[in-house]
Protein backbone atom coordinates (compact mmCIF):
# COMPACT_ATOMS: atom_id res chain seq x y z
CA UNK A 1 0.00 0.00 0.00
CA UNK A 2 1.36 3.25 -1.05
CA UNK A 3 1.11 6.87 0.66
CA UNK A 4 -2.12 8.40 -0.11
CA UNK A 5 -2.94 10.74 -2.75
CA UNK A 6 -3.64 14.20 -2.09
CA UNK A 7 -7.14 14.00 -3.44
CA UNK A 8 -7.69 10.47 -0.99
CA UNK A 9 -5.81 12.79 1.86
CA UNK A 10 -8.55 15.79 1.32
CA UNK A 11 -11.24 13.22 0.88
CA UNK A 12 -10.07 11.85 4.59
CA UNK A 13 -10.16 15.04 6.22
CA UNK A 14 -13.24 16.40 4.70
CA UNK A 15 -14.58 12.48 6.35
CA UNK A 16 -13.43 12.97 9.65
CA UNK A 17 -13.97 16.83 10.09
CA UNK A 18 -18.06 15.94 9.14
CA UNK A 19 -18.08 13.53 12.15
CA UNK A 20 -15.92 15.47 14.73
CA UNK A 21 -18.28 17.63 16.99
CA UNK A 22 -18.58 21.28 16.06
CA UNK A 23 -16.63 24.06 18.25
CA UNK A 24 -19.93 25.04 18.97
CA UNK A 25 -21.02 21.58 20.39
CA UNK A 26 -17.92 21.23 22.40
CA UNK A 27 -18.70 24.67 23.89
CA UNK A 28 -22.30 23.43 25.70
CA UNK A 29 -20.68 19.98 26.41
CA UNK A 30 -18.33 21.89 28.78
CA UNK A 31 -20.62 24.65 30.15
CA UNK A 32 -23.50 21.53 30.78
CA UNK A 33 -26.42 22.82 28.51
CA UNK A 34 -27.57 19.81 27.08
CA UNK A 35 -30.63 21.40 25.39
CA UNK A 36 -28.14 24.35 23.23
CA UNK A 37 -25.29 20.76 22.87
CA UNK A 38 -28.29 18.99 21.20
CA UNK A 39 -29.18 22.01 19.11
CA UNK A 40 -25.93 22.21 18.00
CA UNK A 41 -25.73 18.71 17.02
CA UNK A 42 -29.18 18.80 15.05
CA UNK A 43 -27.94 21.91 13.30
CA UNK A 44 -24.82 19.72 12.22
CA UNK A 45 -25.99 16.49 11.45
CA UNK A 46 -29.02 18.09 9.32
CA UNK A 47 -30.95 15.17 9.09
CA UNK A 48 -32.09 14.96 12.81
CA UNK A 49 -34.54 15.78 15.45
CA UNK A 50 -33.28 17.93 18.32
CA UNK A 51 -34.82 15.48 20.19
CA UNK A 52 -33.19 12.88 18.82
CA UNK A 53 -30.16 15.02 18.83
CA UNK A 54 -30.53 15.76 22.84
CA UNK A 55 -31.02 11.52 23.06
CA UNK A 56 -27.38 11.16 21.76
CA UNK A 57 -26.40 13.77 23.94
CA UNK A 58 -27.76 12.20 26.93
CA UNK A 59 -26.46 8.89 26.32
CA UNK A 60 -23.12 10.37 25.32
CA UNK A 61 -23.06 11.99 29.21
CA UNK A 62 -24.65 8.66 30.55
CA UNK A 63 -27.89 10.47 31.09
CA UNK A 64 -29.98 8.16 29.59
CA UNK A 65 -30.40 5.39 31.77
CA UNK A 66 -28.35 2.55 32.17
CA UNK A 67 -29.79 0.59 30.14
CA UNK A 68 -29.54 2.75 27.39
CA UNK A 69 -26.66 2.32 24.56
CA UNK A 70 -23.49 4.45 25.10
CA UNK A 71 -21.39 6.15 22.43
CA UNK A 72 -17.76 5.80 21.45
CA UNK A 73 -16.91 9.29 23.07
CA UNK A 74 -18.33 11.50 25.76
CA UNK A 75 -19.37 13.80 23.08
CA UNK A 76 -22.00 12.94 20.59
CA UNK A 77 -21.05 12.53 16.37
CA UNK A 78 -23.75 13.09 14.33
CA UNK A 79 -23.56 9.55 13.79
CA UNK A 80 -24.95 8.89 16.93
CA UNK A 81 -27.66 11.29 16.55
CA UNK A 82 -28.49 9.64 13.12
CA UNK A 83 -28.28 5.81 15.48
CA UNK A 84 -31.05 7.55 17.80
CA UNK A 85 -33.23 8.62 14.63
CA UNK A 86 -32.62 5.06 13.16
CA UNK A 87 -34.01 3.10 16.00
CA UNK A 88 -36.79 5.08 16.43
CA UNK A 89 -38.00 4.80 12.77
CA UNK A 90 -37.75 1.14 13.84
CA UNK A 91 -39.87 1.05 17.01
Amino acid sequence: MGKPTESQSSQQAEDEEEHRPSARQILHAATGDRDAEAEALADQAGSVTEEEALIAVQRAHGEAGPDAPQTETDVAKPSDAEAVRDERRHD
